[in-house]
């Protein structure tokens, strides 16, 4: 898997062996991170069920100015800690069960948080949920959550609200933003 964009394009990412880790697809990986574009500057990057950690790590490349990585096994979270010290970038590595990871984290603590759960188990209801309850995002800040086009997540949960989706095959990238005075139409 290469990094396509950033300081350190072009270079590898290794994964663990098998098939536990389901990598975002580089198109979709491409749009996701085109669609964001100057908002990633500086910004504080959530990695959910992150798995091989490459959109977190791609996200550091492109610009973020933290990072941390959430996955619940413990050899996906060594793969992850090892690709950033090979890369040499920065970043945190939580071994932990979602729902745990968000209840620690403080409000107002992440500008985006991308999250792309095991398709089957259909967690982007929870993860809206969560982030809600905790008010993980910043103001400004966006939570995308990859799933399969027919398992759609919550329109709604707390003071989120779903603010675009944009469809790559079966996959699908559900953005939610902060429900403002003004509605707001643009993503970022």
């Amino acid at each position: 898997m290469r990094i396509t964009g950033g300081e350190v394009r072009g270079r590898r990412v290794s994964g663990p062996e098998g098939l536990e880790v389901r990598p975002t697809a580089s198109k979709v990986r491409q749009a996701f991170f085109n669609i964001l574009g100057a908002h990633l500057k500086g910004c504080r990057f959530l990695d959910l069920c992150a798995g091989s950690g490459l959109m977190g790590i791609e996200a550091l490349s492109r610009g973020a100015g933290s990072l941390v990585s959430v996955d619940e096994k413990r050899k996906i979270v060594r793969a992850i800690e090892l690709s950033l010290i090979q890369l040499d970038l920065k970043g945190r590595v939580i071994c932990a069960d979602l729902g745990d990871a968000l209840a620690s984290f403080s409000p107002d603590s992440f500008d985006v948080i991308f999250a792309d759960p095991p398709y089957k188990a259909n967690l982007g209801r929870n993860i809206v949920q969560l982030t809600a309850k905790h008010n993980l995002l910043s103001a400004h800040g966006v939570l995308v959550i990859e799933h399969l086009k027919t398992l759609p997540p919550p329109e709604a949960a707390g003071n989120l609200r779903l603010v675009d989706q944009r469809h790559y095959g079966q996959t699908t990238l559900s953005f939610y933003r902060l429900q403002q005075e003004s509605p707001e139409s643009e993503i970022v």
